[in-house]
């Protein structure tokens, strides 16, 4: 017979469980899982072949031409598009760790941060049908397929509404870009009702609530992409003057943008200017005395921060890192007598040779880290599809070499690569160190004084535990590490390469 005290002491432990289970249930219900949280995808069949001939094309073929060694690095990427798309094209299912979006959302993304390069692709005169592991494809017909379902409210694949501060807002200014830049391949052949349907998804846009920082640019890019397609729909212009002008009072001088809640950090690069740079193209009356002025400047600045090392890392959406000489390279045409062409393309080489060399592709795609695989530092809003913002250098040496022989331009040094250099910008508190005999390059943040050093936490146990019960997300929180340093250094990474 049981003591009054085990009965007790039972009934303590019984309490206790109950409000747990209790107090799961109430969450899991206020935050309910995120979809297709279940449901894993696989890399495709023979994927290492892909991997290991990727490696062996771009960094060890030296005799290669660089027009055929980067043709190469696009047939990799349209493998993995093709083999993880859907029955009707409209969501690539990547293999990857599922973001707080969904699913769903995640496959949209797979879509539409591939679709630009591809735009890129064959705007810059490349053949519209390629041979991949023994299939002809042509991407075309694939790209068209894909873009017709995903604006269609009747298809199963249906990318679906467009609400406030939504994910398909960021997604539908990728798939309003590349639809400009293939404007004369692929939207002109639309029947009149499939512009139709094609615009009236991406309207969707307009009056939506977006977040007061680099979102502000999605709406404007998406509009004047239509507007650069031809579409005359007399709301636009207000909506792209209020968005952009906002935007615009986030400037901080020298060429950087403030981007709340964290600041400065490289989506300035491969968000902001990236974006500022396509509105110059698809409508150059638009600010040019601004963007231009403004990218000259960061330019002025950014340029020291490559070497063959790769650059010194920090803040977030670490996985988008191969993303980073795209506005460099976009200075061939908005700046020219800053950046040469063989200036960017070696900016452009050594980038994605370093993290090809660190095994950043695999199976078919970009990795969710810095080198490789790595939760640790993947941000909860990031999927199997998000790191393709990764393409971005690349969407942009497909789209430049149309007007300038970039694939054909003799590569010049860095400044690493010709001496030992100390720069800061002022406006953001930044200082650039150059070594030239250690290829070393520092960043110091001379705002953050600190004689603790935060290090990067790990994805571990307990993160698993709280995704399997939750169903979604659970990674750590490193904006401490990512932010806060003092010194980020190509020498010490933040983020270490295996």
């Amino acid at each position: 017979m049981l003591s009054s005290k085990k009965i007790v002491k039972l009934v303590a432990i019984f309490l206790i469980m109950l409000a747990i289970v209790t107090s799961i249930k109430l969450l899991t219900n206020k935050y309910p899982p995120v979809e297709g949280w279940s449901k894993k995808n696989q890399p495709f069949q023979d994927h290492n072949i892909a991997d290991i001939s990727i490696k062996k094309s771009f960094l060890t073929d030296n005799n290669k031409s660089p027009a055929t060694r980067y043709q190469s690095l696009f047939e990799y990427f349209a493998l993995g598009f093709v083999k993880y798309r859907s029955q009707n094209g409209a969501l690539v299912y990547y293999p990857g760790e599922h973001s707080s979006h969904g699913l769903r959302v995640d496959a949209l993304e797979g879509f539409s941060r591939f679709f630009p390069l591809a735009a890129a692709y064959l705007a810059s005169g490349n053949e519209a049908t390629l041979e991949l592991d023994g299939e002809k494809v042509n991407f075309i017909q694939i790209l068209r397929q894909g873009i017709i379902a995903g604006t269609d409210p009747n298809n199963p694949e249906y990318w679906g509404d467009i609400k406030d501060q939504d994910q398909r807002i960021v997604e539908a200014a990728d798939i309003a870009l590349g639809l400009w830049i293939s404007r004369n391949i692929l939207y002109s052949n639309f029947s009149i009702e499939e512009q139709n349907q094609v615009v009236s998804w991406l309207e969707g846009v307009i009056k939506r609530k977006v977040i007061d920082n680099n979102w502000l640019l999605f709406p404007v890019v998406t509009l004047k992409s239509l507007q650069g397609l031809g579409v005359n729909n007399p709301k636009y212009n207000k909506e792209i003057q209020e968005k952009y002008q906002k935007y615009k009072r986030l400037y901080s001088g020298e060429g950087w943008f403030n981007d709340p809640p964290k600041g400065f950090d490289y989506y300035n690069a491969w968000a902001v200017h990236y974006t500022l740079f396509w509105l110059d193209q698809i409508d150059p009356q638009f600010d040019p005395d601004f963007i231009q002025s403004t990218q000259t400047e960061f330019l002025e600045f950014y340029r020291y921060l490559f070497s063959k090392n790769g650059f010194p890392m920090m803040g977030r959406s670490t996985c988008y890192r191969l993303g980073a000489p795209a506005p460099i390279i976009a200075g061939t045409l908005i700046a020219p007598d800053l950046i040469s062409p063989g200036f960017a393309y070696r900016v452009l080489d050594l980038t994605w040779s370093f993290f090809i060399q660190h095994d950043a592709l695999r199976e078919g795609t970009v990795t969710q880290g810095y080198c490789g695989q790595n939760i640790s530092v993947l941000n909860r809003y990031s999927g199997a599809g998000s790191c393709l913002w990764s393409l971005r250098s690349l969407v942009t040496a497909f789209y430049v070499d149309q007007f300038i022989p970039f694939w054909e331009s003799s590569s010049e040094q860095l400044p690493i690569e010709v001496s030992d250099f100390s720069i800061v910008n002022k406006s953001i508190g930044w200082l650039i160190k150059g070594e030239r005999s250690t290829q070393t390059i520092e960043l110091h943040l001379l705002k953050e004084e600190t004689s603790e050093i935060p290090e990067i936490k790990q994805y571990g146990i307990f993160h698993k535990l709280m995704e399997s019960v939750f169903q979604k997300p659970f990674r750590p929180n490193n904006s401490q590490a990512l932010y806060h340093r003092p010194i980020y250094s190509t020498a010490s990474p933040v983020v270490k390469c295996e």
